[in-house]
Parts: structure tokens; sequence; C-alpha cells
């Protein structure tokens, strides 16, 4: 017979009280974890709320593939400050661009001459930009006012010392990839039209070929169809090549009119595409361009005799491959502003850029002209970036092939940084800062 051991006392307080309190703990976890999920669910919504609503900036800043043309304009080399409404309606942006330059001109004409009438050198405050932009009631209306002031009289400003509307315009979006733009606004024709300043911010700061056959910019109206692969624009302007922008100047026209088309390969933006040069990170991409343009120019209203009347078609490809670019343009042209008489020119120019090291890029470009007395004109030299591409260094040279006058028509040699005449070589040291 088994007799019952007693068990030993139980003291059912304490097992309650330990009970609970593992309950407790149990609990405080979860709520922790339950408070932590909360948490971080909270600040992904808020997180969600600032992407969406910076997505919704960005897009408007850039403008999406394919879109019509970039509302918050923004400008391709960095810098400025903007104000947004809280609706979005309303922006403005403000930048200054600001180019300071050396330059030594060496025309000391024969060794058996000792007339060197033509060198000079010297420091000049070479161009000052004052960017106005934004957009006015809506996102889909922007504008773009640009003042300019410029130490060289040149074909792409007469009215030296003194700053002078180079953009004025107003641009619609009209959806579906259709946008229309009136004012003074660069005339579709050649590569450098697609870039800011023409080709006063390009890789080499200055497109020889757009000296010489660049139409510029003129008052007028453009339509524009951009889609995902293609762009075409085309418009009615001023007389072409021609600075005067009054219905009544006494240097009018009949008619002018231009217009420009462009094959894109590569998934990239055409908006990402407005800076000639092709940094280290650029995605590979390549665009084919042609371009017609026809003015019949009048040197007297209502008749006058013969004047320059800008007709002509060209063509030109550019190909970008991560920190390398080439470079490629034809042309077939009458009364070109930079030829030295009127009557058809053939031209053709050539640009290789590459970047040797991060922030160091190295380009080489030449240009030809058939019916000048100087048919090659060349310029290498390198650039250096710093702060991305809001402060440019450069260094190169200017080399003429020829004999005789450089200047034409447009008087290219003073914003080329050249003598007139019997011109050996130009160096030009020059910094440019947008802020």
């Amino acid at each position: 017979m088994l007799i019952p051991q007693e068990l030993p006392p139980v003291d059912l307080q304490r097992e309650l009280s330990d009970l609970r309190a593992q309950v407790a703990e149990i609990r405080r976890a979860q709520d922790d974890r339950w408070t932590d999920a909360a948490r971080a669910g909270q600040v992904r919504a808020i997180a969600a709320d600032i992407l969406a609503d910076t997505s919704t900036r960005v897009q408007w800043a850039q403008g999406a593939p394919g879109a019509a043309r970039t509302p918050l304009w923004h400008s391709p080399y960095g810098g400025g400050k903007r104000i947004i409404s809280d609706d979005g309606g309303w922006t403005l942006l403000f930048a200054v661009t600001n180019v300071s330059r050396f330059v030594y001109a060496d025309a000391s004409g024969p060794s058996n001459s000792s007339v060197d009438e033509q060198t000079r050198w010297g420091f000049e405050n070479r161009r000052i930009n004052l960017i106005f932009a934004g957009t006015v009631f809506d996102p889909t209306i922007s504008y773009l006012l640009m003042p300019q002031y410029d130490s060289q009289p040149d074909r792409w400003s007469s009215a030296v010392g003194t700053l002078t509307p180079v953009y004025a315009w107003v641009a619609k979006d009209l959806g579906g990839g259709w946008s229309v733009m009136a004012g003074n606004q660069n005339v579709p024709w050649d590569l450098q039209t697609d870039y800011l300043e023409g080709c006063s911010l390009t890789a080499g700061d200055y497109s020889i070929f757009n000296y010489r056959f660049g139409i510029g910019r003129n008052p007028g109206v453009t339509l524009e169809r951009r889609a995902e692969a293609t762009r075409v624009r085309g418009g009615v302007f001023s007389q072409l090549g021609d600075q005067e922008s009054r219905w009544n100047a006494p240097t009018n026209l009949s008619f002018a009119v231009a217009g420009r088309a462009e094959l894109k390969f590569g998934n990239v933006a055409w908006d990402d595409l407005e800076v000639e040069t092709s940094f280290p990170d650029t995605e590979p991409n390549v665009v084919i361009g042609v371009a017609g343009a026809m003015s019949n120019g009048r040197a007297e209203n209502p008749s006058s005799p013969p004047t320059p009347s800008i007709q002509g078609v060209t063509a030109d490809v550019v190909a970008r491959f991560g920190g390398f670019a080439l470079e490629a343009q034809g042309v077939w042209m009458r009364d070109a502003p930079g030829a030295p008489e009127l009557g058809w020119s053939t031209g053709a120019a050539f640009q290789v850029s590459w970047f040797a090291l991060p922030k160091l890029e190295t380009f080489v470009q030449g240009c030809w002209m058939g019916t000048s007395n100087v048919p090659w004109i060349a310029q290498a030299g390198i650039n250096y970036y710093v702060d991305g591409n809001r402060l440019k260094l450069t260094a190169k040279a200017f080399v003429p092939f020829g004999s005789g006058d450089v200047n034409g028509i447009g008087q290219l040699s003073g914003g080329l940084g050249m003598s007139a005449q019997a011109n050996n070589a130009s160096l030009v040291a020059q910094v440019q800062v947008m802020w």
C-alpha cells in the first residue's frame, strides 16, 4: 500500500504574479512591435506624399520623355533659384551666366615685315546672361526672357556694352506632343539650334560652323511636334540672318520660313540632350537632323537691290557615348552669313570631345567653307568642370588655314577671339560660371 507523500506547499499568489508578469512582458513586446510598425507605416505614407509631390515638380521642371516642351524651363547648365507657388501654376527661375576670358591673337605677318598692326591681347568680360524663366497660370504655359551683355560686336550681337534680350518667348503645351512658341527664339536650322544661346555655350564655347552658316535667333512663331524618337519644328520669322526685329525696320523682308526634323536613337529624353557635351554618365544616344530655310531679304522697303536672302539645306548627326561625343555637319546655303560675298556656299564641320579624366574634357573642331579665302578654321582645347557643369574652365587655341580676312558678312573675328587679318593663331583662356 502506497502512502501518499506530502507535496511541498504551493504559493499560488506568487505563481499568479509571475504569470501576470510574463503576460505583461509579452504584451509590451507586442505593443512595441505594433507601435514600430505603425510608425513605419506613417513614415512611409509621408515619404510617399513627398516623393509624389517631388515627382510632379520634377516632371514639370524636366519634362517627361516625348513631352511637347518643358513647362518649367530649366537651364541645362544648372544653377539658378526657383520660386514655385502653392498650386504650382506660377513659377520663376532666376539664373546668371558669366564668361570672362583672356585672348592673345597673333597676327604678326610675314617674317620680313615689321608691320604688326593686328596682333592684340587682353582681358574682357565676354558675356553676361540674366535668365528669367518659368510658367504663368498653369504648367502648360512657359516663358523665357534672357537679356545678354556682350563685349564684342559679332553676328550674334551688335549692341555692345548693353543688355539686349536675346531670348524673349512664350510657349504653350497643346498636349499630345504639340506645342507652339511665339517670340524671339532659336530659328530651327543647324545642330546648335538645340542648345541654349546657340553656339556660345557649346563644348568648345563657339561653334565655327554656327558662326559661318548659322541663322541665329529671330522673332517668329513656331509649331513643334515631339514624340519619343522624333522631333519636328517649323515656323515663320523676320529676315533670317538679320538682327532687326521691328516690323517697320528699313531692312525688312517679304517672307522667311525655316524647319528642322530630328530622329533620336537611345532611351534619353529630349530635354537631356540640350547640352552638347557628353558627360561620363550620359546614356548612349544618336540624333540625326535635317533642316531647310528660305528668306526673301530686302535692304530697303518696299524694294531693294540684291541683299542677303538666306536659303539652303543642312544635315547633321551627333553621337554621345558616356563621355565621348562625335558631331558631323554639312550645308549647302545661299548668302551664308560668314561668306565673303553673296552667293551659294558649301560647308562642313567635325567635332570630337572626350572626357580624358572624370572632370577634364578635351575637344577638337574643324570647319570648312568652300567660298572663303580662309577655308578652314580649327579650334582645340580642354574644359575642366567644377561643381558639376556650373563652373567650366577653358583653355583653347584657334588656327585659321588660309590667307586674307577671316571676317565675312557676319564679322566672325571679334566673337571668336581672332584678329581680322593675317591671324596666325589665337590663344584663349576663360572661365564660365552659372549660379
